[in-house]
């Protein structure tokens, strides 16, 4: 059952992540220029995070570490296929733009928040327990 929820979460959490990025594009980027990534990486982890404890709720979180990091690793790289897929093949954007996002020295925290994505699992077992 857990997995199964998860890839759920996921989905849902995709549709949050394209969400978020269409308002830091639209609304952020305008108002506030290159502090829109950190704003907007911090509003994506809120967003994952709530996601991920509605999930925790429904399914319980009786689940062991390695079931945790089972799933964290389903949420990172299914991220990162989609990212890649969806990059290359329907929006047709080069390496070196899907690349770009990986730069943290542009302001760009999408590793980050791929790293607390993988880790989510964890964080969110210990706050409902």
């Amino acid at each position: 059952m857990l997995y199964e929820a998860g890839i759920i979460a996921w989905v849902v959490m995709l549709f949050g992540a394209i969400l978020n990025g269409g308002l830091r594009e639209k609304i952020l980027q305008p108002r506030v220029g290159a502090l829109a990534l950190p704003i907007s990486a911090l509003s994506g982890a809120m967003i994952f995070t709530g996601i991920a404890y509605v999930m925790f709720q429904w399914v319980g979180i009786l689940y062991t570490r390695q079931e945790m990091f089972i799933l964290g690793l389903i949420w990172f790289v299914l991220t990162i296929l989609f990212e890649i897929i969806f990059g290359r093949y329907v929006l047709k954007v080069g390496w070196k733009k899907i690349l770009e996002a990986y730069d943290v020295r542009t302001g760009n925290l999408w590793i980050i928040l791929l790293l607390y994505l993988f880790f989510l699992p964890f964080i969110v077992s210990k706050i409902l327990l």
